[in-house]
């Protein structure tokens, strides 16, 4: 485990003995980000996706009660949400205590929860990054809860629920990537993810003398959540557009490049590049799979930047910053391929580099500072990555 992984321990520990007063019985668990590396807007519209996790992830200490009241603190926000099981407001959505509470009313209302408990929130994910804060709190919380109550729930069901909280709690239609991703990826695994049938598979990374470079172009994705739910009504016209033409359709996964070409027309413009990014993402993801169980990263680097191209220009959830982030790396000497990774509207970029152009790379930064004023935050992911969750007494 990393340094930073154990600080992370010892500061939710220190936190939780501040707040609720000794650590006798506490258990702390840990659900990591994820990254993805192709595949973005396609989850929604159960398609295909190739997520990792990161070395980095949100921290939950937490220690049992034998009454029914919940007491939350968060340390990064220095927050404390108190409730009593069964009395249950909604929190404003999209709030940290939306994730969390959400977890425990929908653990309380399957059965699976009836002990009041105290716990500490923290992590080192960049809020709003991109890397799946929201996810992994909704993870964290969950498996927390089940090593808490030792409730049976296996890890699909459970990120399952964790979607529907996401749903239901925080008013996100979000698919199904991110909680799969941070409550069942493997340490040094890419996770392919057919996000109809659920069914995965954990394919070995082997980067050789490559590097993947994750840069937070530090813009806030304030628009994420809105604009996410009007691409997501965009994709749902096309859906019932070329349902027209075959009944069995009830996702654009549904809908092929055929029937794409032969009858797109007819969409408005906005609508027929929304169709046209999932597809082509889709089948992005197929070919990229493929060549990372072959090795041939220079390919993978190229479907890369095609991604970023797509998701740029047909799904239009990039901005200038993280455009300006994947130009300064894709010219670099070294560099295979770069994109904006997750919801877009800023985050990050994830890059695949060579080893020795990583600080050629992190140099050519000053230009991004320089047309900005913002500093990028970068990390090079730890090759013995933290897969999750992951439980410790």
């Amino acid at each position: 485990m990393s340094t930073t992984h154990e600080a992370m321990i010892e500061s939710v520990i220190a936190g939780f003995e501040k707040h609720f007063g000794g650590t006798d019985g506490v258990t702390v668990v840990m659900a990591p980000g994820r990254v993805n590396l192709i595949g973005d807007h396609t989850d929604h519209n159960d398609g295909f996706v190739l997520p990792m996790t990161i070395d980095r992830g949100i921290y939950v200490a937490i220690r049992p009660r034998t009454d029914g009241i919940v007491r939350v603190a968060s340390i990064r926000y220095d927050e404390l949400a108190e409730c009593k099981l069964g009395d249950f407001e909604t929190p404003t959505p999209g709030s940290w205590q939306s994730y969390v509470l959400g977890i425990v009313e929908e653990l309380r209302l399957r059965g699976h929860l009836r002990q009041g408990f105290d716990a500490v929130v923290d992590g080192n994910l960049n809020l709003g990054a991109g890397l799946s804060s929201s996810a992994a709190l909704e993870v964290a919380t969950a498996a927390s809860l089940r090593e808490m109550a030792g409730f049976d729930m296996n890890d699909v069901d459970l990120v399952t629920m964790c979607q529907h909280v996401e749903h239901k709690y925080a008013h996100v239609l979000c698919g199904i990537m991110d909680q799969f991703a941070c409550g069942v990826g493997k340490s040094g695994h890419a996770l392919m993810l057919d996000c109809r049938s659920l069914d995965y598979e954990h394919v070995p990374i082997e980067l050789g003398d490559h590097r993947i470079v994750i840069i937070s172009s530090e813009v806030s994705r304030s628009l994420a959540s809105s604009a996410y739910n009007t691409r997501r009504a965009e994709c749902q016209e096309g859906v019932e557009y070329f349902s027209r033409f075959d009944a069995s359709i009830r996702a654009l996964r549904d809908v092929s490049r055929e029937l794409f070409d032969a009858n797109s027309d007819k969409l408005t413009s906005v609508v027929r590049r929304r169709c046209r990014h999932v597809l082509t993402e889709n089948q992005r993801v197929l070919d990229a799979t493929e060549l990372l169980k072959a090795g041939d990263l220079q390919r993978f680097g190229d479907l890369m930047k095609a991604s970023h191209r797509s998701l740029r220009d047909d799904f239009e959830v990039s901005c200038p910053e993280v455009d300006l982030l994947v130009n300064i790396a894709n010219r670099t000497d070294g560099v295979l391929g770069s994109r904006m990774t997750g919801g877009g509207f800023g985050g990050c970029t994830v890059t695949l580099a060579h080893k020795d152009a990583v600080a050629i790379l992190v140099d050519s930064l000053t230009e991004y500072t320089k047309n900005t004023g913002l500093n990028p935050g970068v990390f090079v992911l730890d090759r013995n990555l933290e897969a999750g969750p992951v439980a410790h007494r």
